[in-house]
């Protein structure tokens, strides 16, 4: 006859298994608004009042309880995609990138950006800042 302790660690593993599959469950529902939230309040720190108007969205998931991503899409211009990138632990941590890739080649550039006068010292140097470039009629009102 078989142990009542084994049917009792069978029931206790059952339920601690679907115990963390409902956290699982909980932290994946709700990790993607959470990285969009901070991705939008670290660029507004960091860039201002004209940061409200990225579209961010969730990437990927990494420990997803801890590790908070998203991204906002900038422009495609001359065959290079403009990305603006968030990254942070949880934790006081944060990181915004602008991401430069090639369409048509696997290169691509990643610079930490630090203020919006950064920002632009960074499109200053893609195919974009021709189109726009204030001193040459570039800027958007």
């Amino acid at each position: 006859m078989t142990h009542p302790i084994m049917f009792a660690a069978a029931k206790r593993l059952v339920t601690e298994e679907e115990r963390r599959t409902a956290v699982r469950e909980h932290a994946f529902r709700t990790w993607a608004p959470r990285s969009v939230t901070a991705a939008s309040k670290c660029a507004r720190r960091l860039l201002g009042d004209e940061a409200v108007t990225l579209d961010w969205q969730a990437l990927g998931v990494l420990r997803l309880e801890e590790h908070l991503q998203a991204f906002a899409s900038l422009d495609t211009v001359a065959g290079q995609h403009l990305e603006l990138y968030y990254s942070g632990d949880g934790e006081g941590t944060e990181r915004l990138v602008l991401r430069r890739s090639c369409i048509s080649c696997p290169s691509q550039q990643v610079d930490e950006v630090t203020s919006l006068e950064h920002l632009g010292r960074l499109l200053a140097q893609t195919p974009a800042w021709q189109a726009i470039n204030p001193r040459d009629g570039g800027a958007q009102a």
